[in-house]
């Protein structure tokens, strides 16, 4: 067997492999951390041209492969290899050298919300979680109401104000274990519809689903590993842009018929379901109606390993 044609197989896996310890909370990986690795590319360009049986090679990947996975957490943090990461039941510790302290969870269900600003004009909504089912939809008094329910752990929300721009930052606390026992993450939130928005969800194993008819949108960013995500996109704003930067999802899109959009794909390996789209050329579609449209919504998608469906409502 070539080694060229086990390559790309073997370090598939290694990143699936990856993306289910990560759901398990053995490690803590991401899409960014990945870019700490890049090193790896000069290993496996090194292997490919030794003057060596292609078995070797092969086994050389092998091994390669299976010491990221299993070093990965303690590369990426610059902790020792033998200190693994907390999780389970007697892995609840904060295991570290010469420390045998246990760490203390507090987690707890949490109502947050961000009154109404009238000198605001713009607001950012901007996630940070590592899994869970996160739900966006529905209309606040206040600018922005957030309940979570589950015991993965809590949530921090700051606000900040610059030249009529509110920014919130809902955040995952950096503390935050998540253990063995996890049952469940549920996370509802609903905007104000007074004023546009820009959302930006960086998001690892989820379920996302958000309907965004009730508000004024002008960019959508979602950074997600394997994910769920699921958008609902209404009329209420002359021009919309999504940017969706996945691993192994599944992306569903349901656009209005009224509205015009166009839709670039810089993918690799996806399934491609765009319904009512015409392909304009390599990576590029659009509706029949997207240059007469008053409403138009741009979309980029940047994915690996995913299907991607756009449909009309």
């Amino acid at each position: 067997m070539k080694y060229r044609h086990i390559f790309w197989a073997l370090l598939l896996i290694a990143i699936g492999v990856l993306f289910i310890l990560n759901n398990f909370g053995v490690l803590d990986f991401g899409w960014r951390a990945l870019w700490s690795l890049w090193p790896l590319i000069l290993i496996f360009w090194g292997i490919s041209i030794l003057p060596i049986r292609e078995w070797i090679k092969v086994t050389a990947l092998v091994l390669v492969l299976a010491f990221t996975v299993v070093f990965f957490n303690r590369i990426t943090s610059h902790s020792p290899w033998y200190v693994f990461h907390n999780h389970g039941d007697w892995w609840d510790r904060d295991w570290e050298i010469g420390d045998s302290d246990t760490t203390t969870y507090n987690y707890k269900d949490q109502d947050l919300s961000v009154p109404f600003d009238t000198l605001s004009k713009k607001g950012v909504l901007r996630l940070i979680a590592a899994a869970g089912n996160f739900k966006l939809s529905g209309v606040t008094t206040n600018f922005l109401d957030f309940s979570k329910k589950g015991d993965i752990g809590n949530y921090s929300l700051t606000t900040a104000d610059h030249s009529g721009v509110k920014t919130i930052d809902l955040t995952m606390e950096k503390k935050t274990t998540i253990r063995h026992s996890v049952s469940e993450n549920n996370v509802d939130i609903r905007l104000t519809d007074k004023l546009p928005w820009d959302l930006d969800f960086d998001i690892g194993a989820a379920e996302i689903m958000l309907d965004l008819r009730d508000y004024r949108i002008d960019t959508v960013n979602v950074d997600a590993g394997a994910s769920s995500v699921t958008f609902k996109v209404g009329e209420k704003n002359p021009v919309t842009s999504m940017v969706f930067n996945a691993g192994a999802a599944s992306i569903n899109v349901e656009i209005p018929k009224n509205s015009g959009c166009q839709v670039v794909s810089e993918s690799f390996m996806v399934s491609k379901e765009f319904s009512g789209l015409e392909k304009k050329s390599d990576g590029h579609y659009e509706t029949p109606n997207f240059d007469a449209s008053k409403n138009k919504i741009y979309i980029t998608v940047k994915t690996a390993l995913s299907k991607v469906s756009i449909t009309r409502y």
